[in-house]
């Protein structure tokens, strides 16, 4: 609805309209601009013109000097200027005012495709919103909230009824290990409309094989026995090693009489004690 409500510079209480006139644009052939309602009371009873579909007052009566127009089923096509021009018998007046449209996405759809032909790119991530206006935007972001909007492409196009539908698509190079990716769908005033996830495919090396899986269980499982098994010779073969060597310190436990002297040269003994005599001297 289109407000329009008019009053008077005076006080008048027998005010009667006899002409309302609703316009949509600004120009128009030779400058007329062509009238979507009308309501002509300048010879009696008052007449109601619908002349385009869709369009008329909000109140037939004019109550409290109301000639609001009211838009049914709004399209795209009529987003605009209108106009409205209001005549009574005691003098006449003009305003515009701007109609927007918006439409709301509908939730949007996801689909994933791997790529076989391209040798840089292991899959690509699509995203799809229809039914919105004016044109929004699609924006990807992955489970650490990473904006991945640049690497996408947008495209955009316009249906029957001047809705737009958006589509992106999101290449994923090889090596990529993230777990998923979310669009999210932003209407023209940047508000969120919706969201959806998409969770990604590992292909290649990023992918685990359950035979090689089962192999490399066994050969580790073995591995560890034989390194456990050789920590076990080592430390008993240390054991015997050192029982080996203790006998070697029980000479310094003995007695003086255990230790042979290790002299340089044979052992001579001292000479015989000899006693000599001599005569006393007076």
């Amino acid at each position: 609805m289109l407000m329009c409500v008019f009053d008077t510079t005076q006080n008048i209480p027998d005010l009667k309209i006899t002409l309302v006139v609703w316009r949509k644009g600004t120009r128009g052939i030779k400058g007329i601009v062509p009238p979507v309602v009308v309501y002509d009371a300048r010879n009696d009873p008052g007449e109601l013109k619908i002349l385009q579909e869709g369009y008329t007052f909000a109140d037939t009566n004019f109550n409290n000097r109301n000639v609001s127009l009211l838009i049914s089923n709004t399209k795209v096509e009529e987003e605009g200027e209108y106009s409205c021009e209001v005549t009574t018998d005691s003098g006449s007046g003009s305003a515009t005012t701007r109609l927007k449209v918006t439409a709301r996405y509908n939730y949007p759809t996801a689909d994933k495709t791997l790529e076989k032909g391209r040798s840089n790119v292991d899959q690509t991530l699509v995203c799809n919103a229809s039914g919105g206006y004016p044109e929004g935007q699609l924006r990807w972001f992955d489970n650490y909230k990473t904006d991945w909007t640049k690497s996408a492409k947008l495209t955009v196009t316009e249906d029957e009824n001047g809705l737009f539908m958006l589509s992106s698509e999101l290449p994923l190079l090889k090596g990529s290990t993230l777990p998923e990716y979310t669009c999210v769908v932003y209407n023209a005033s940047g508000g969120k409309e919706g969201s959806i996830s998409i969770p990604t495919e590992h292909t290649g090396a990023s992918k685990a094989n359950p035979a090689t899986s089962t192999i490399i269980a066994p050969v580790v499982v073995i591995g560890s026995l034989i390194v456990g098994l050789l920590l076990a010779v080592i430390i008993c073969k240390k054991r015997s090693q050192q029982q080996e060597r203790r006998p070697s310190t029980l000479p310094l436990m003995g007695t003086r009489d255990d230790i042979t002297p290790t002299a340089p040269y044979p052992y001579e003994p001292p000479p015989a004690y000899s006693v000599e005599t001599r005569d006393n001297i007076a």
